[in-house]
């Protein structure tokens, strides 16, 4: 298992949901499907429960990516940061406005001591309320930049993309968070290339294994990146395992 020796810790809760701890010792989680998620270990369910909890960051509105955001909400204290459409959708359901962080691509807000950038995504985002499709807004990824300047690059669910390269230029993450199962996201080939666009020293693949019609695979991953000739490290974690 790589190191990566930036004072933070990431962990894979399963599917598309992490955990990370910063440099500065506060407590963010990237997609709030917890208590539904089936890859989840229930120690996790209870940690990220019982808190503490600074900032929950959505990148869409799909069931497997808010589906605990309300219950998580009440639970702890946490900021909820996500796209200004959803934000006001959350507003209706109760959630204090000054616990809101809504903003747009191409933003950056400060939040529990580091910096946001959403990003563009190739996707969809709705959710089911009561039996009747809500429209999220549009899907995003986000480049977080933590207290010393470490730079994680989430892509949010999506296809390879363009912008891709532009987000690395830019920002120049040094690890980056990206699915692999296929279906409805990219597959690990087209992962493999967004990793060729983007140059990050390390990745993390997710959104694969927790459905049997998600069947990428990080071996599948490492094998591409030879093809593209991608020097990139493949962190593959386990749900609940954690790199740092």
């Amino acid at each position: 298992m790589a190191t990566i020796g930036r004072d933070t810790t990431i962990t894979w809760l399963g599917h598309a949901t992490f955990h990370i701890a910063t440099p500065g010792g506060k407590r963010l989680l990237i997609d709030a499907w917890v208590d539904g998620n089936p890859a989840c270990p229930d120690e996790w369910k209870r940690r990220v429960r019982e808190g503490p909890l600074d900032a929950i960051l959505l990148t869409h509105g799909h069931f497997d990516h808010m589906g605990d955001l309300l219950a998580l909400a009440s639970a702890t204290t946490a900021q909820i940061v996500a796209q200004f459409d959803i934000t006001s959708w959350l507003a209706t359901k109760g959630i204090p406005e000054e616990r809101l962080v809504g903003f747009n691509k191409g933003g950056t807000v400060e939040v529990a001591g580091i910096r946001a950038t959403m990003t563009h995504a190739t996707h969809s985002s709705t959710f089911i309320d009561n039996g009747v499709v809500v429209p999220m807004g549009t899907e995003a990824g986000y480049v977080l930049r933590m207290e010393n300047g470490f730079t994680i690059y989430h892509t949010g669910d999506t296809a390879v993309t363009a912008d891709m390269q532009i987000i690395g230029d830019l920002y120049r993450p040094d690890l980056v968070i990206l699915p692999i199962g296929d279906h409805f996201t990219m597959d690990p080939r087209q992962a493999a290339y967004a990793l060729k666009l983007i140059r990050p020293r390390y990745a993390i693949p997710e959104h694969f294994g927790t459905f049997p019609l998600l069947r990428g695979t990080p071996e599948a991953l490492r094998e591409h990146c030879k093809e593209f000739g991608v020097e990139t490290e493949i962190i593959a974690l386990q749900p609940g395992e954690s790199v740092s």
